[in-house]
């Protein structure tokens, strides 16, 4: 039923379902996709290779049962990228032995550096956006918008967003009114903009 607004729902719903059977028989990998499964892709980790290939290959009999492939396994260690491909999981993307070419993969839409095992957030797109826009409330909630921070890192700078389009509220300010010189002050420092230099 794809297109349908329930379609994730009865996925997950189905997937749920399916993996009960097989508590008792694997319950490391049922414990993994019932609490690691985001929509479409798991995510997840292990403390050693071996517990780690377990998983994996049990998690992979038990979807194959219900005839869905997991696809795209990735880790930042190579020797388990390369015991995958032997079993004949089918990985993504391929590890190159030359580390100076960055492989990169996404987890919840985010970029992940797969071989130094950090996250990315580019912001490049939302800097031009508003240096090219007078400041007014809009411009706030078009910034504030324009941020996908699904697992919450930059919490820290998109609750003082929030905060100010609340305090642009109060004073019940219109949609395209330049913003108030005390907020600018504040906001403003060695000429950037608020939106990324408030303290």
């Amino acid at each position: 039923m794809f297109g349908v607004k329930v379609s994730p729902f009865l996925l997950s719903v189905t997937i749920k379902h399916h993996i009960e059977k097989y508590r008792e028989q694997y319950p490391a990998a049922t414990k993994m996709l019932d609490t690691c499964l985001c929509v479409d892709d798991v995510i997840s980790g292990a403390d050693d290779i071996s517990q780690a290939l377990r998983i994996s290959k049990d998690a992979d009999t038990i979807m194959k049962n219900a005839s869905i492939k997991l696809r795209k396994w990735n880790s930042n260690y190579q020797t388990l990228m390369r015991t995958w491909e032997y079993k004949g999981l089918e990985t993504h993307p391929r590890h190159s032995e030359n580390k100076s070419r960055v492989q990169s993969s996404k987890v919840l839409g985010i970029p992940l550096n797969v071989i130094h095992d950090y996250f990315t957030i580019d912001v490049k797109g939302l800097l031009e956006f508003h240096t090219s826009k007078p400041d007014t409330k809009r411009i706030v909630l078009q910034s504030a918008s324009k941020i996908y921070d699904p697992v919450g890192f930059l919490s820290p700078y998109t609750i003082k967003l929030k905060c100010l389009l609340q305090e642009l509220w109060l004073r019940e300010l219109a949609w395209d009114d330049e913003l108030p010189s005390d907020i600018m002050k504040h906001g403003h420092n060695g000429g950037q903009s608020f939106l990324f230099c408030q303290n």
